[in-house]
């Protein structure tokens, strides 16, 4: 895209945004030029041309339009087909019959640590038969999560060696059974429950003991 300011600093004036436009083209190859051209004053005519060494590889879809406002002109780019690469060569514009121009550098060609215009760049990776599966379905690596146990540990040799186990369990249970009888905190049903639980346990704490 090329942008070009008419009567923007003042009468017949004109501006070019871009200086130099490359078109990187394979011989025979062929591109496409957008001239943005906005008129700030009067409607006017201007004029488009090519000289140089592109004056034969350049083509204006209209080279005399009449501007009033905004207008957006084409250039059709062409690299013939020949040994030569490099072909350089301006693209003027001119107001007020000629009376005031000024033109930017076209260069037309491929040069060797350049792509062309017409090429492609594909990826080596496409080539890799696990390429589809790696695009699609991309490897998320997550955190590894761990956790700790409680470290709960039953001494059992410690235990057994407290022979009196048992029967301090079950007086335990006894004494706060009737003192939470005494206090009405519980009925006659829930004390003989608790005393039978206090009694099993017991039980199964001399069994582990013997």
């Amino acid at each position: 895209m090329q942008s070009v300011y008419l009567n923007r600093k003042g009468l017949q004036s004109i501006e070019i945004e871009e200086p130099v436009i490359r078109f990187p083209l394979k011989p025979g190859g062929k591109a496409t030029l957008d001239i943005d051209v906005i008129n700030f004053e009067a409607p006017t005519h201007v004029y488009l041309s090519s000289r140089g060494a592109v004056k034969d590889k350049v083509t204006f879809n209209r080279n005399n339009p009449y501007i009033d406002g905004e207008e957006l002109l084409t250039a059709t780019i062409s690299n013939p087909l020949g040994q030569q690469e490099l072909y350089e060569g301006e693209i003027s514009i001119s107001t007020g019959y000629g009376s005031r121009e000024e033109s930017f550098i076209v260069q037309i060609g491929h040069l060797e640590d350049e792509p062309p215009l017409d090429a492609i760049e594909v990826d080596d990776d496409l080539s890799r038969p696990d390429y589809r599966s790696k695009a699609r379905s991309p490897q998320v690596r997550r955190p590894e999560i761990r956790l700790q146990r409680p470290n709960i540990s039953l001494d059992v040799k410690r235990i057994r060696r407290m022979k009196n186990l048992p029967y301090i369990l079950l007086g335990i249970g006894v004494i706060i059974a009737l003192l939470l009888l005494g206090l009405g905190s519980i009925s006659y049903g829930v004390a003989i429950l608790g005393f039978i639980v206090v009694i099993v346990l017991a039980y199964y704490t001399w069994r582990l003991l013997d």
